[in-house]
């Protein structure tokens, strides 16, 4: 935590905290006294690479590669409140988990999304947000062509950007996971090599998309997606 007094002039403000949250799921974000403002940034989570394709070819198996994951999306977003901010007031975000990489025959699981919901000060709500999400990739598939998956998107932030889609298979080349959005999204997930069978890398975090399996009868591991983040500053 950081501590500073306000500003001599009363339009300058200064950071009173910042707080990392990388915890999956629903999270509750205690607004500290003498905030004016929330300076608010999230990332989606990345989706798992699909795994290989076994198809059928006379008397054997042709393996084919999947697709890697997509990377998840970032929003930045300024609150300053319908009300005055208090000592005791708190904000509800989501963290969206890392899709799972998809085993043999199996398309990734898609990233979940990162999400902001409510401010509420005891029982009351002071604002309910619309719609504010950074969107989590989408799995690499598992199929005849195993494209990559989908970027994810970011909506009704100040500042939203898309991730970046995951790599479509190549011949028995796995695709690389998308890298999450900019700024400071984590890199996708490399395929590892379809000569020696070894699995594919897992997505960095914040929101990197999973590696591809490789089209190989030893059937390596795709990468899973990794998780969202979300950053909350608060100046007063």
């Amino acid at each position: 935590m950081l501590g500073a007094s306000r500003a001599t002039n009363t339009r300058e403000f200064q950071l009173l905290q910042t707080n990392v949250i990388t915890s999956t799921g629903s999270q509750i974000y205690d607004i500290p006294a003498g905030t004016h403002y929330l300076e608010i940034e999230m990332w989606g989570a990345g989706g798992g690479g699909g795994g290989t394709k076994a198809v059928a070819t006379g008397r054997g198996y042709t393996y084919k590669a999947g697709g890697g994951g997509g990377g998840g999306a970032y929003l930045k977003k300024t609150y300053y409140g319908a009300a005055d901010m208090q000592e005791g007031d708190k904000l509800a975000v989501s963290v969206g988990a890392g899709g799972g990489g998809g085993a043999n025959d199996t398309a990734g699981s898609a990233g979940g999304d990162t999400t902001l919901s409510i401010h509420t000060r005891g029982m009351s709500t002071i604002t309910t947000f619309s719609s504010v999400v950074a969107g989590g990739g989408g799995g690499g598939e598992s199929d005849a062509d195993s494209a990559g998956g989908a970027a994810g998107a970011a909506t009704n932030g100040d500042t939203n950007t898309s991730g970046n889609a995951g790599g479509d298979r190549s011949g028995n080349q796995g695709g690389d996971g998308g890298d999450g959005a900019d700024p400071n999204g984590g890199s996708g997930g490399a395929n590892g090599s379809p000569l020696l069978g070894t699995d594919s890398d897992n997505g960095n975090s914040p929101g990197g998309g999973g590696g591809g399996s490789n089209g190989s009868m030893a059937n390596p591991a795709s990468g899973s997606g990794a998780d969202g983040k979300v950053i909350v500053k608060a100046y007063g």
